[in-house]
């Protein structure tokens, strides 16, 4: 009797071994193919956050492509406003600076003339009183 108690028991447990085995290797797939589609969702899921983050800086590359651009046309737009009104400052210097100039060419061509007046009228003077001087020692 031991002997099929044996039989029997080692029967038993080897088909407690199989029908361990067979739901070892049913848990495993089960767990393995759960895990390929945990995996495959969560890197479907990544690539997605992938493609939205490369088109979110594809976006701020481009708006800030724009504001540069706009920028750099304020930019160059204020320097031609500042061009041209310093052209027309130093066209205003200019012409104030010529005025000067023949402000005192007038005043020194006045000055010089009031000079030869005086000049003459000393001249005047001295060639009457010469006369004068003259014609008194002439009459003596």
């Amino acid at each position: 009797m031991t002997n099929i108690t044996h039989l029997k028991a080692s029967r038993f447990k080897e088909a407690e071994e199989k029908r361990y085995n067979s739901e070892l290797r049913k848990l495993r797939d089960e767990h393995e193919r759960e895990f390929g589609k945990e995996i495959k969702k969560n890197e479907t899921q990544l690539s997605r956050l992938k493609d939205n983050y490369e088109k979110k800086i594809n976006s701020l590359e481009i708006d800030l492509e724009q504001k540069l651009t706009n920028v750099r046309s304020k930019q160059s737009q204020s320097i031609m406003l500042e061009n041209e009104r310093l052209r027309e400052e130093l066209q205003n210097l200019k012409k104030a600076h010529d005025d000067q100039v023949n402000e005192v060419k007038e005043s020194q061509e006045t000055e010089i003339q009031n000079l030869v007046e005086s000049h003459q009228n000393t001249i005047d003077n001295a060639r009457q009183r010469y006369m004068k001087e003259k014609m008194k020692w002439e009459e003596a």
